[in-house]
């Protein structure tokens, strides 16, 4: 079996545990492993800890200012970088200092592995400050924070910049192996113990969430940092035992993996945040969550020097790469609309609305350059690292704003000092990186154009290309030093902002559709917390009644007309079917033989009950030349006309029917005179059958159930007001 499965295996398990673990606890182990972490935090290194503040946020702080730094610096060689490539002897100027200045090759490597750091650090940053909001408002240890941050910078530090200088200037034998060797200990070696101590940190903050809460920040961050580790182990082992199979998947997981984990823990924090709204859709959140770390990303793709097996099988995750990638974009910006107001007025949450608008257009165009490099085709020339480049400085760059404008104030507990500087820097990154990197791609194409044509004459004249792309990415380059600016007034600001951190959630209100299912640890998974108010649709189920419906007052007319008349031409077109049609016929039957309601019923009540069962009902039909129907059929006609329920019908309900079904389909004028037949016709004896049946069968239950013109049509046979809501007409039939 390839060393790559085993590998990715053991990588998959190690998540799945970690995630398990973490979503539901380690029980009674839980307490003393948080106070052994904690001692740890607190207590070692002996003396170097002590050295930083352990107030709430500063932990946050001290990592979104080191990346802000680091930010800046990439920004400025990104921009020297793209220069050098329109005119390569911009820096011969400095030779005169011991300068010695490449193809670019050094420069362009130098400003990935900066940015990446900056990357890290602001992303990181930002992440924390959402654990500390979903546990007591605080790392478990902001100074051990502090110290993490501020030894990553220095080794990272050591690791580009003095071992450089110091072998420029000592002469040492086989010095490209122990440059190697230094840069690997540096760069993976230490990075890990120092994000092992951060991963300690995080697991410990988050073990004081409320009973049952979860964070989907929390969750993402702590698989990046877990990845990572994993990772770094795999490229140290890979470089040790010279595997390039490990070493690949090292880098899928370092380059690819940890960056996108980062980009969404963020945006899942910022975003909801800023709409106040709940994540739009549990269905996609999962989709993003788990096939992220079961793909392979396209972003920074590197050849697999494998058999067709791996290639196969790696073209196959990176198609499929693309549906986390969608998903947890679209569900994002759909979480942004529902509050699209107070999202687009944030830069933070504004900018990471764009970075989500922008990362399924990078995908796409790092997939199919991304299948080129892997399958080592190498058809699309410098187009892979063209997209990389500008995915990280425009998503990543966006992102990092994000993360600077949003959580930066809360860490900070001041409010943001300058909205709207923050809001034009978001825009220079979104426009300069975008712009930039369309315009490097035009270049790439323009050269591969001319390399395909196979003509040696001619030269690919690229520089208006690469001129203009500096040019637009010096908007990058003024947006960083913009949100710079923007943090360092923040944090010297004396507007304070009333959180630092809340375990409360940002949802303020939920609304659960009647008839789904869910359970809590979705509604949780989505941004709805503790104290947030569910609010569960009402729907109302009637068996022919009407729908209520809440009206504002102010829309309220006493002259708007509940049940409008419908045209005549509708009506004798309209196809009716099922029961009205067989009540219609005996609307019909009563007008030709010229009887009264009152008349019929007594003629068709067999045993003088007062009341008609189903059987003489179905006589009653037959006879009335409406249709010899079946018990079942009659049964159900029974039941449609019985108000009471009792499964009998009395006059008043078959009085109200025919009068209904008179208006509905016969006009005002046969309802009239069946109302006024029965009026009529009816001797005293009946009149007080029908009060007392009418008193008998009419409940507030029953009455509520009805329209408003068979209210007024039972009000005008018991001489009862007529006027009003329904609510007055129910009022008065049962006062009557």
């Amino acid at each position: 079996m390839e060393p790559v499965f085993v590998a990715s295996g053991i990588l998959l398990a190690i998540l799945v545990i970690v995630s398990y673990y973490v979503t539901n606890g380690i029980g009674t182990m839980g307490a003393p492993m948080r106070q052994f972490a904690l001692f740890l935090m607190n207590k070692a290194p002996v003396g170097l800890v002590d050295l930083f503040k352990d107030e709430p946020g500063s932990g946050s702080r001290t990592w979104i200012k080191y990346g802000t730094g680091w930010f800046l610096l990439a920004a400025i060689c990104g921009f020297i970088g793209i220069w050098h490539n329109y005119d390569p002897s911009a820096l011969d100027s400095l030779a005169s200092i011991g300068w010695s200045y490449d193809d670019g090759s050094a420069l362009s490597d130098f400003t990935s592995t900066v940015m990446g750091i900056a990357f890290t650090y602001i992303l990181v940053g930002g992440c924390l400050v959402a654990v500390s909001r979903a546990g007591e408002n605080r790392l478990a240890s902001e100074a051990n924070a502090s110290m993490v941050a501020v030894l990553y910078t220095a080794s990272m530090a050591f690791s580009l910049i003095l071992i450089p200088i110091i072998f420029r200037f000592v002469d040492i034998a086989d010095e490209k192996s122990i440059r190697d060797l230094i840069t690997l200990i540096t760069t993976y070696v230490v990075s890990s113990l120092l994000f092992g101590a951060l991963l300690m940190n995080v697991l410990a903050t988050y073990s004081t969430r409320g009973e049952g809460t979860s964070s989907v920040t929390a969750w993402f961050l702590i698989m990046a940092i877990v990845a990572r580790l994993v990772g770094s182990l795999y490229y140290v082992l890979g470089e040790a035992t010279d595997n390039t199979q490990m070493v690949w998947l090292s880098e899928r997981v370092l380059d690819a993996w940890v960056p996108l984990a980062l980009i969404f823990a963020l945006a899942y924090h910022v975003i909801p945040h800023a709409a106040k709204a709940p994540v739009w859709s549990g269905s996609l959140l999962n989709a993003n969550m788990i096939l992220l770390f079961v793909t392979v990303p396209p972003f920074f793709m590197t050849e697999a020097n494998a058999g067709e097996l791996l290639q196969n099988v790696g073209a196959l995750l990176l198609t499929f790469s693309l549906l986390p990638l969608f998903a947890g974009s679209i569900n994002l910006l759909a979480t942004a609309s529902a509050n699209s107001g107070n999202v687009l007025k944030n830069p933070g949450s504004l900018a990471a609305t764009l970075a989500m608008f922008l990362l399924p257009i990078f995908a796409v165009g790092s997939y199919f350059t991304g299948m080129d490099t892997l399958t080592g085709t190498d058809k699309m020339l410098t187009m892979s690292s063209t997209i990389d480049n500008g995915f990280m400085f425009t998503v990543g760059g966006l992102m990092m704003l994000s993360a600077i404008f949003s959580s930066y104030p809360l860490a900070a507990g001041k409010k943001l000092a300058d909205s709207s500087r923050g809001n034009m820097a978001t825009w220079f990154m979104m426009f300069g990186g975008l712009t930039a990197t369309i315009t490097m791609l035009i270049g790439d194409f323009t050269e591969k154009a001319v390399l395909d044509s196979g003509v040696e004459d001619v030269v690919a004249s690229t520089g208006g290309f690469y001129l203009t792309a500096a040019a637009m990415f010096y908007l990058v380059t003024i947006s960083v030093i913009m949100a710079t600016l923007v943090l360092i007034r923040t944090g010297t600001s004396s507007i304070k902002l009333k959180e630092i951190g809340s375990s409360k959630s940002d949802v303020d209100t939920y609304t659960l559709v009647e008839g789904t299912t869910t359970t809590i640890q979705q509604l949780i998974g989505r941004g709805v917390g503790v104290n947030t108010t569910l609010v569960i649709g009402d729907t109302v189920e009637d068996d022919g009644g009407s729908t209520i419906i809440a009206v504002s007052a102010s829309l309220h007319n006493d002259e708007v007309t509940e049940f409008p008349e419908e045209p005549e031409e509708a009506i004798e077109d309209k196809e009716v079917d099922g029961p009205d049609s067989q009540m219609i016929m005996l609307v019909d039957y009563l007008k030709k033989t010229d009887q009264s309601v009152f008349q019929f019923f007594k003629s068709i009540d067999l045993d003088d009950s007062g009341s008609i069962d189903c059987f003489e009902f179905q006589q009653a039909l037959i006879s009335s030349d409406v249709g010899d129907y079946p018990p079942w059929e009659v049964e159900s006609l029974v039941s449609s006309i019985d108000l009471d329920k009792d499964g009998k019908i009395n006059l008043p309900e078959l009085d109200i029917a025919l009068a209904q079904i008179a208006a509905n389909y016969g006009g005002a004028e046969s309802s009239e005179e069946t109302s006024e037949t029965v009026v009529d016709d009816t001797p005293e004896d009946v009149d007080d059958v029908v009060e007392e049946n009418t008193e008998s069968a009419h409940t507030e239950s029953s009455l509520s159930k009805l329209k408003k013109a068979e209210l007024i049509a039972i009000a005008e046979e018991m001489n009862v007001s007529t006027s009003g809501t329904k609510s007055d007409l129910v009022n008065a039939i049962l006062n009557a």
